[in-house]
């Protein structure tokens, strides 16, 4: 039962990846709450990562920051970006999702005291089916397909995704997207 779920994610995966990259995405782009819509997604994994023992928190400059963008397909990055956030930090660790605005865009990062993806691996993370240590993430659920379609969602609303290594271990995901 969980290898055909396994599989089935793989395909759904492949699926939305290869309709992304072919165009045929249509991202439906509204106004709405970026704060309001990240302390939902803290609340979503907030049980998931007290069962794991990991401390969830926002943090944000701003009481409310309105961009345009397709709600779903953020929530579909953030979620991703989370989840891996907590599946890879330690008992007793931290996973903060940080909110900025600029004048012009957006940015929200990721940031986990976990085990850190390895610098020589940093730029292959967005690639299709590539897992910086196959070892470790072993029975972890992905189907090494996040990151790519994370990538793919944020670069069709004209953003940037980015990763880099937390000063003191762990690692930070960050996407910018325009306000408008």
């Amino acid at each position: 039962h969980d290898e055909s779920k396994r599989m089935n994610r793989l395909v759904n995966d492949l699926l939305d990846l290869a309709r992304m990259e072919s165009g045929h995405m249509r991202l439906y782009k509204e106004p709405f709450d970026v704060v309001a819509f990240s302390e939902r997604m803290i609340n979503k994994f907030l049980q998931r990562a007290k069962d794991q023992h990991v401390s969830l928190t926002l943090e944000s400059d701003h009481s409310e920051i309105i961009i345009e963008a397709d709600e779903d397909r953020i929530e579909q990055v953030l979620t991703n970006l989370i989840d891996n956030a907590i599946r890879h930090t330690p008992e007793e660790g931290s996973v903060t999702l940080t909110v900025q605005s600029f004048e012009d865009a957006v940015e929200m990062s990721v940031i986990d005291t976990g085990i850190g993806i390895p610098e020589e691996d940093i730029p292959f993370v967005f690639e299709r089916f590539y897992k910086a240590d196959k070892a470790r993430t072993r029975g972890k659920g992905g189907t090494g397909l996040g990151l790519a379609i994370a990538k793919n969602i944020v670069d069709s609303h004209e953003g940037l995704l980015y990763v880099k290594r937390g000063k003191e271990g762990g690692t930070i995901f960050t996407f910018v997207l325009p306000k408008k």
